[in-house]
């Protein structure tokens, strides 16, 4: 016991000189942003409901860096629930990695925290609420740290976010998943009528189905009303032009939606995985996970256009950009 509290004393106090040493290097190179949490009325699917934006929006705002500079992020909370922001992906001081009652304190409503860290690192990453389930109400953003000597060749980028969107409460759909009812297969119509269960002799794996709390069609559990590409289920980037080599920056910020991904008739070059260089690949069809970030680069076709296309696992919908 003693000598994990002398371990724990020797990370904090490591953390801290890092924090402070940090900060001291790079003051010249320092970026300042300013994030506010809120509760307001959205419409993503056909309904106004009750999410929660970052500076206004669903996702919140894209933060960029540059690799040794050092990051400044006041996140304020005007919601009546505590709240906090998580850096996914990034390595910094224990203190600012922002899961609440785990590393850093929660943020309380109508209080400010503020976040700083050196940026050791570059490449795509996100940010998120690691409170209860505010992921899914809207609480989440992209993260970009530009190399200090960029090795790829590409004109522009683009970032994108993908995620999953119901227009129930999150409370409800978690007592949903509890209770283990098939009012999501029904929705997506892929719940197993009983009648034809029993007609071939089914029905024992189907209550050891039951027991388990399994679904009928167990590749993803929920009935999600649409799927987002920057918080909208299509998009246009019309600032691209022929012949340009695009990199587009993508992000799986989804509560529970795992995506394949397609490019259209093109085959784009993946160049980065969950922040790091790859050894550039073609691929025109990726699966990507929740929480992943991939990083490709499109060359423009003459045509002026290529469909982005990021369908969830289980068929059930899809975003197009």
């Amino acid at each position: 016991m003693k000598i994990l509290t002398v371990i724990n004393q020797l990370l904090l106090f490591l953390s801290l000189m890092f924090t402070i040493f940090g900060h001291v290097s790079a003051q010249s190179d320092t970026s300042i942003y300013h994030l506010t949490i809120n509760k307001e009325v959205v419409n993503k699917a056909g309904k106004d409901v009750s999410g929660m934006t970052i500076n206004g929006t669903i996702p919140g705002p894209t933060l960029r860096f540059k690799e040794g500079g050092y990051a400044v992020i006041y996140v304020k909370n005007e919601m009546e629930e505590e709240t906090s922001i998580h850096w996914h992906g990034l390595l910094l001081p224990n203190f600012h990695d922002g899961v609440p009652y785990l590393t850093t304190p929660p943020i309380r409503p109508g209080k400010t925290l503020k976040y700083e860290f050196p940026l050791i690192q570059a490449g795509t990453y996100w940010y998120h609420s690691h409170t209860m389930l505010q992921e899914q109400s809207g609480v989440y953003g992209s993260f970009v740290i530009e190399p200090i000597e960029e090795t790829l060749d590409y004109d522009k980028e683009l970032v994108m976010v993908l995620s999953d969107w119901t227009n129930q409460k999150s409370i409800n759909v978690l007592r949903n998943l509890k209770r283990g009812n098939e009012w999501y297969n029904i929705k997506k119509g892929t719940a197993t009528p009983l009648n034809q269960v029993v007609a071939r002799g089914g029905f024992g794996a189907q209550i050891n189905f039951w027991r388990q709390r399994m679904e009928g069609a167990d590749i993803a559990d929920i009935y999600y009303h649409a799927f987002l590409n920057n918080g909208e289920q299509t998009q246009e980037y019309p600032e691209f032009e022929p012949g340009e080599k695009v990199r587009l920056r993508i992000i799986n910020g989804a509560a529970s939606s795992q995506f394949w991904m397609t490019f259209g008739g093109e085959d784009p070059t993946l160049v980065a995985a969950d922040g790091l260089n790859v050894v550039p690949v073609k691929r025109n069809k990726t699966f990507i996970a929740i929480a992943e970030t991939y990083d490709f680069v499109v060359t423009i076709p003459e045509n002026g256009k290529i469909e982005f296309r990021a369908t969830a696992q289980d068929g059930s919908g899809y975003s197009s950009a």
